[in-house]
């Protein structure tokens, strides 16, 4: 494409000879001849440190924000005052904008953007109608799954995806969308047929700092909407209705009361699953899931909300919802010979592990014994209150490491420990150590349930990612013992 046209809509200065551009990258590493390198700011890594082998790797302009690039190649540079901004309109640019030729989902909210992409997906394609989904679980396609490193790609990386999708037929995407992406312009330029919106409880408030600049963030998606477009809102979350004062698209409500316009009749929970009665616009439809819980009962509500919007009949989505369900570590059962109850779940929010721990001291085990841990360089407001919880629902509590980034694992603990009331918690500092010390302790009619990984392969530690498997650690112990 050329420079030009690749600009288009973008206030910048410089240089913009009428070049062709045959890529664009925001990592040096994946520059080709002929692209547009962008000297992207990261957390720890600066685009400018890099722009010579940017040059070196076949890059043949260079975009940058107003600080003076000092290379030593004569080289087009173009300045502009937002270099995320302006590589997200450059990469819809390049890419043809694709979110314009495709239904596109987006999920957003605290807790449970995971559970409703991996439902919506698995609704339309049980129904013929090709999907593909993006978000933490990383890129799904009927193929393979493909780590995508963040919840929302960057924009480049989420762009090529949506036009890779395409040319593979799919017509439509769901992906979940972080309040991080969204204020760091990842997902601006997209088209959003539907939006969802799950709830809003404290997280990330060391990024947005308020309650309000979170809401604030997350409205944003709902404010791009038009008046053809839908949003589907959790009627019983309090922040829905500010949502809705800023909204101009078709609004769709769910909850568990009959003032949403799809909610439960009747439900009933068990160790086996969840059985409900739902009413959709005064249309009827039971389901008998495996999902456990009731906050996948809200979960399953917007994603029949979806389903339907997109042109799926109820009787469809009753069969299709009637099958059994396995959302990768989402209270995920750990099969082993052993015959051991370990379940695995990603909640890492005091919201979350309300709604997970809840679920699972109905279910009746003589004992739960509950493992984990709070992240590095994160929001340390929620250390405490994630203790408490896991204080009130479990006989036993190890506390461990789930990615201490550079943050010093003792005082991680510490901040922990202010949550405590009783003596029924141990501190392990290795987490390998500590699900090896729970399961050799678990006896029969017991529960073990480990919280925080869920299916992420890695433990972040002094700022590197060290391979480890949660899943796989749990059965190399089972086995050795």
């Amino acid at each position: 494409m050329e420079l030009l046209k690749l600009l288009k809509g973008i206030n910048y200065s410089g240089s913009t000879p009428n070049i062709d551009i045959t890529s664009i990258a925001h990592d040096s590493r994946k520059v080709k001849e002929g692209s547009l390198f962008i000297a992207l700011k990261g957390h720890t890594d600066d685009g400018y440190d890099y722009i010579d082998d940017a040059i070196e790797n076949g890059a043949i302009a260079i975009l940058a924000n107003s600080r003076p690039v000092y290379t030593t190649k004569s080289i087009p540079i173009i300045n502009v005052s937002n270099v995320r901004e302006s590589m997200a309109k450059i990469a819809c640019n390049f890419f043809g904008n694709p979110s314009k030729k495709i239904n596109l989902i987006g999920v957003t909210g605290t807790n449970g953007k995971t559970s409703v992409c991996y439902l919506v997906n698995q609704l339309l394609n049980d129904n013929n109608y090709p999907s593909s989904s993006i978000g933490t679980l990383g890129y799904i396609n009927s193929s393979n799954i493909i780590s995508t490193g963040f919840t929302t790609p960057e924009s480049i990386e989420l762009q090529q995806i949506l036009n890779t999708s395409i040319k593979g037929g799919i017509n439509n995407v769901v992906m979940e969308i972080s309040s991080h992406s969204i204020d760091m312009h990842r997902v601006d330029g997209l088209n959003l047929n539907i939006a969802i919106f799950t709830n809003l409880t404290p997280e990330h408030l060391d990024f947005h700092g308020t309650m309000d600049n979170y809401l604030k963030t997350k409205q944003k998606i709902f404010t791009r909407l038009n008046k053809d477009q839908f949003c589907i809102l959790n009627n019983d979350d309090c922040y829905s209705r500010k949502i809705i004062q800023n909204c101009n698209a078709k609004v769709i409500t769910y909850g568990l009361s009959s003032n949403s316009d799809i909610y439960p009749t009747q439900y009933s929970f068990s160790a086996y699953g969840l059985k409900a009665e739902v009413s959709i616009f005064n249309d009827i439809i039971n389901i008998s899931t495996t999902l456990v819980g009731k906050y996948n009962l809200y979960n399953i509500l917007s994603s029949i909300a979806a389903a339907h919007l997109c042109g799926i009949s109820l009787r469809e989505i009753e069969s299709s919802l009637n099958k059994s369900i396995y959302i990768p570590g989402r209270l995920e059962t750990v099969y082993n010979e052993s015959g051991k109850t370990i379940i695995i779940d990603y909640a890492h929010t005091p919201d979350a592990f309300e709604n997970v721990l809840k679920s699972i001291s109905e279910l009746n085990y003589k004992k739960i014994v509950t493992v984990f841990g709070c992240g590095g360089n994160r929001d340390i407001s929620k250390r405490a209150p994630m203790a408490s919880i896991a204080e009130k629902y479990s006989t036993e509590i190890i506390v461990t490491s789930d990615n201490p980034r550079n943050e010093n694992l003792e005082k991680i603990m510490k901040d922990i420990q202010s949550g405590f009331r009783l003596d029924n918690h141990i501190f392990i500092n290795d987490r390998s150590e500590a699900l090896q010390h729970a399961i050799k302790r678990l006896s029969a009619g017991s529960l073990l349930i480990i919280l925080g990984k869920g299916v992420e392969n890695y433990q972040e530690i002094n700022g590197i990612k060290v391979p480890y498997d949660e899943r796989k650690t749990i059965l190399e112990t089972i086995n050795a013992s």
